[in-house]
């Protein structure tokens, strides 16, 4: 009866690790958000978030790791890199994510139209327990968040 249970724990201890997939367990948080920093035009100048203020303004908790930046508020552009530790809770980062875009688009579209449509063209990628989101203007942040994330 022990050892099944411990047969039992081992297997369920090996699912769990296992339960992200090795593609989204080799994804480099810093080196993403770095990559995007620094080979995306951005127009205004990106601040990284504190650890305190990501919950309260992305509604995504639970990350692993996480690197978080945005505009000093003249544009919409942000860059946000999320991992963490099951698919699950990688699905409810996503779904976070998509409504902070929303409520973006909504606080944009009368204040600053043209950032509006800027939302629309965001960024947003889910590869296993990785989600990443920029908001920018060109296409770079794409081929870059893909080429990471596979």
């Amino acid at each position: 009866m022990k050892k099944g249970l411990l047969l039992c724990s081992v297997m369920l201890l090996t699912l769990l690790i296992s339960a992200c997939g090795t593609k989204s367990q080799t994804v480099d948080v810093d080196q993403l958000t770095d990559e995007l920093l620094t080979q995306v035009d951005f127009e205004d100048e990106l601040t990284e978030l504190g650890e305190d203020m990501i919950p309260a303004l992305y509604g995504v908790e639970g990350a692993v790791e996480q690197r978080v930046y945005m505009s000093s508020g003249a544009t919409a552009e942000e860059v946000a890199v999320f991992l963490f530790a099951t698919e699950d809770e990688a699905q409810a980062g996503q779904e976070a994510l998509e409504q902070r875009l929303e409520s973006r688009k909504a606080d944009f579209a009368n204040y600053m139209p043209d950032e509006a449509s800027r939302l629309d063209n965001a960024v947003l990628e889910r590869s296993g327990c990785c989600v990443a989101l920029c908001v920018s203007a060109g296409d770079e942040a794409r081929q870059i968040i893909e080429k990471n994330l596979g």
